[in-house]
């Protein structure tokens, strides 16, 4: 029988260094956990009968359903913490198979989901749920598949692990509202929903707003194409007098194009992340974001998964809400 200490010397490390790879505790160099797993594998160990009972199961069809954004870190992020939880748990064979959809053909997603759980048995399906009732339709329809909903939460029966973007929102006016002065005018753009976020963060942010009545708010101003209506919307209503403005969607668009044409004093507060938000803030045109951590959101949910499937592990607690974090120029990631 192999033992961890036989595992140790073919590799010339230490038992403690192999138990803690097998554990999935304390630090470890990500290449040397690799080589204890792969070697673990082909020598047939398991650390306890339960990781044999484990390891023998039949490999999980689980899919994962993950949309496209303007804001590319957004899905690469969550696809981030895929990777990490299939990594932890490559001994099982674990393997998230990954359907990416455009966040503005949300029709496309219940489709193609349709079609795969109509061809094969699928054990588990995560979901950004798009089209919420549809999601709930087909769930009820697959009863013996597991669904959970990532960054946006689908109904009380079922698992999800998302973000609280009502509360983003106002922590975001919160964080301008700190920045003005009484009486100063925000100028609110709004457009259509992208059925993920951005109508919670308005929400949330237009609460906050009028419940603090310290400014003026000017609209909101509703524009259905706005990113092609950018130039005419700040023509008509970007006037001398505006402090500052926030905007439910293209928020990054409207400020660079603002500056472009001289407005360089306005007062912004971002929500969510990406490279040109970052940029603009290490560039002191944007005060802070309120961001998510959808890298974690994504290790999460691969987590639950895994644990229900192959351990039959419910998780805790239908709604797991996990916290946003505020980024200023002085704690940029990387």
């Amino acid at each position: 029988m192999i033992r961890q200490s036989d595992i140790a010397k073919m590799l010339n490390i230490s038992r403690t260094t192999v138990a803690r790879a097998l554990n999935g505790k304390g630090s470890i160099n990500p290449d040397t956990k690799e080589k204890i797993l792969t070697l673990c594998e082909e020598l047939g160990y398991a650390k306890n009968p339960i990781s044999t009972s484990l390891a023998l199961k039949k490999s999980k069809s689980i899919y994962a359903f993950i949309v496209k954004t303007k804001k590319e870190v957004y899905s690469n992020s969550i696809k981030e913490g895929f990777e990490k939880a299939q990594n932890e748990f490559k001994f099982y064979k674990y393997k998230i198979n990954i359907i990416e959809t455009d966040i503005d053909e949300p029709k496309e997603q219940v489709k193609i989901l349709k079609n795969i759980l109509k061809s094969e048995q699928v054990d588990g399906v995560i979901i950004i749920p798009l089209l919420k009732d549809e999601i709930i339709k087909i769930k009820k329809e697959n009863d013996k598949t597991v669904f959970m909903a990532l960054d946006m939460p689908l109904d009380k029966n079922t698992y999800s692990v998302y973000s609280n973007y009502f509360k983003a929102g106002r922590i975001t006016a919160n964080i301008l509202l700190n920045a003005l002065n009484k009486g100063d005018k925000i100028l609110l753009i709004d457009t259509e929903d992208d059925r993920i976020s951005s109508k919670l963060v308005f929400e949330g942010f237009y609460s906050k707003v009028m419940e603090s009545k310290k400014c003026e708010i000017v609209g909101p101003i509703f524009q259905s194409n706005l990113k092609s209506n950018i130039d005419n919307i700040l023509e008509n209503n970007l006037t001398k007098d505006i402090s500052a403005l926030y905007s439910s969607r293209f928020l990054v668009d409207i400020v660079e194009r603002a500056i472009s044409i001289g407005n360089e004093n306005l007062k912004i507060v971002d929500n969510g992340f990406s490279n040109a938000t970052k940029q603009l803030i290490k560039n002191e045109k944007v005060i802070a974001t309120v961001a998510q951590k959808h890298s974690e959101l994504g290790y999460l949910v691969a987590k639950y998964m895994f644990e229900y499937l192959y351990k039959d592990v419910k998780p805790k607690k239908n709604n797991n809400e996990y916290e946003n974090v505020i980024l200023f120029k002085e704690n940029l990631p990387y």
